[in-house]
């Protein structure tokens, strides 16, 4: 319980904790190494394996990054062939992005590879933490999507 009072006096702090050990498990699990992805691109990825399309303004958005670095970012991603930028058809001047079935593959797969490995270490634990997890991570995930 001092551990919560210690969250509720700053929440903040404590979310500032858990996105990078999120970053952690989810970069150290799986292995971008081969396909060369920079951090910008990969979040660019997960952003939309979640949500599409997007635009180019909505999707700098939505990894915290400008729009010019968010631009370069997605470059190589549209001529790897991982990504495609179309117009909207009720505003020509809004850029979409969107993965391509290359992409949607390419993150299914990494999904399923994390899927795995995360199943592994989350059997390891007592079936009390299993669950003190999984109701965390429901509370989270719900909590979260209400504030931003």
């Amino acid at each position: 319980m001092n551990n919560c009072k210690k969250i509720i006096q700053d929440p903040a702090a404590a979310l500032m904790e858990v996105f990078p050990l999120c970053q952690k498990v989810i970069l150290n699990t799986l292995d971008f190494k081969d396909l060369g992805f920079t951090k910008t691109q990969l979040s660019i990825l997960f952003a939309l394996s979640v949500e599409t399309p997007l635009t180019m303004s909505n999707l700098a958005h939505y990894i915290v990054s400008s729009k010019e670095q968010t631009t370069r970012a997605v470059a190589p991603l549209v001529r790897a062939g991982y990504l495609e930028r179309t117009h909207d058809e009720s505003n020509r001047k809004l850029v979409l992005v969107r993965l391509t079935p290359e992409g949607h593959q390419v993150m299914k797969n990494k999904r399923e590879e994390l899927r795995t490995v995360i199943a592994t270490r989350i059997e390891q634990l007592s079936e009390e933490d299993k669950e003190d997890f999984y109701k965390a991570l429901d509370t989270t995930l719900q909590v979260l999507k209400k504030l931003q």
